[in-house]
């Protein structure tokens, strides 16, 4: 795969499983319908009554039904589980690029008690830094967080932090 060790590869013929079943079962029984298939043209060929021939038909076209169905089953499970890598592979991507993206970011205390992911070596005031909400980035999600001014009759002026994913807002006095 181009993405590394993200990428899963069966080991053996054990290694395919689907919800506990082995897959290798439903092959070997599909194998074994064939077998029978033949086994059951080959007896037919000594049949002198036509009767006798006409039930060993339907019994092959029976074993023949059910191989396919096994066959079906098995392809359908192999579908699954190949979007299911696929999915997988895309995940890995997503989180290697998340990897790189925090790295750009850091934990910083912008008002007494508060907290937001700051880009690294910024310098100035925290009012106008870009601010990621801190729990959003810790579900690697980038988040950020608006700056809105409130007047508390009680309080007075005060500022709010908004996350734009829907945490609670943040308010307090002043920045640092």
């Amino acid at each position: 795969s181009p993405h590394g060790r993200c990428a899963m590869k069966p080991r053996s013929a054990g290694d395919f499983y689907v919800r506990g079943n082995p897959m290798i079962t439903e092959l070997l029984s599909a194998a074994q319908s064939v077998q029978s298939l033949f086994s059951l043209l080959k007896a037919a060929n000594g049949l002198a009554n036509y009767n006798e021939i006409v039930a060993a038909v339907s019994e092959v076209n029976t074993k023949l039904m059910q191989a396919n169905a096994v066959a079906l089953a098995t392809q359908e499970k192999q579908s699954a589980l190949s979007a299911k890598v696929h999915e997988l592979e895309k995940e890995c991507v997503r989180l290697k690029d998340w990897s790189a993206e925090k790295e750009k970011y850091e934990r910083r205390q912008v008002a007494p008690g508060v907290f937001a992911q700051i880009e690294k070596g910024f310098v100035g005031e925290m009012e106008s830094a870009h601010k990621l909400c801190c729990n959003c980035f810790d579900k690697a999600t980038q988040s950020t967080l608006q700056s809105n001014k409130i007047v508390d009759p009680k309080i007075g002026r005060m500022a709010k932090l908004v996350c734009s994913n829907g945490c609670p807002p943040i308010v307090f006095r002043h920045y640092l």
